[in-house]
């Protein structure tokens, strides 16, 4: 049983927290949700996640015990309640939202322009959610 603590403790020590402010928020009530994913921005790729009704225009995230990795960050303001992104055909945010490296600007974002490296101490990130239907955010 000891050894067990032993470990546990050591995967603890090597796994930091990821803060990520984000900013351009409509605080409506809807959901603001911010995710980590490794390798792919889809839903199964993120490991690590955190939602809160948007209260404010400005609202901090904490992803606590991140494993160092090389990881996309996404958010999104749900407007319509679904509980994810809704995207065109061309994959396209219809919401507003951000991504790490402020990827998704000028064409799909993609897993390889957001990536970002998190080291065994954390990082602190600030995002700013943006959307071609959200006229709050331009």
């Amino acid at each position: 049983m000891s050894v067990v603590f032993f470990f546990a403790g050591i995967c603890s020590a090597s796994a930091g927290d990821v803060s990520v402010v984000v900013s351009g928020i409509m605080p409506n009530g809807t959901n603001v949700y911010v995710a980590l994913c490794s390798g792919a921005l889809e839903p199964s790729a993120c490991s690590y996640g955190q939602n809160k009704p948007a209260q404010a225009s400005t609202m901090k995230f904490v992803l606590r015990d991140v494993a160092p990795a090389r990881y996309a960050v996404a958010a999104f303001q749900d407007m319509d309640g679904s509980g994810s992104m809704e995207r065109s055909q061309l994959g396209i945010p219809l919401e507003p939202y951000a991504f790490s490296n402020d990827a998704g600007r000028s064409r799909k974002p993609t897993f390889e322009v957001a990536a970002i490296a998190i080291g065994p101490a954390g990082r602190d990130l600030q995002l700013r959610l943006r959307g071609i239907k959200s006229t709050h955010s331009q």
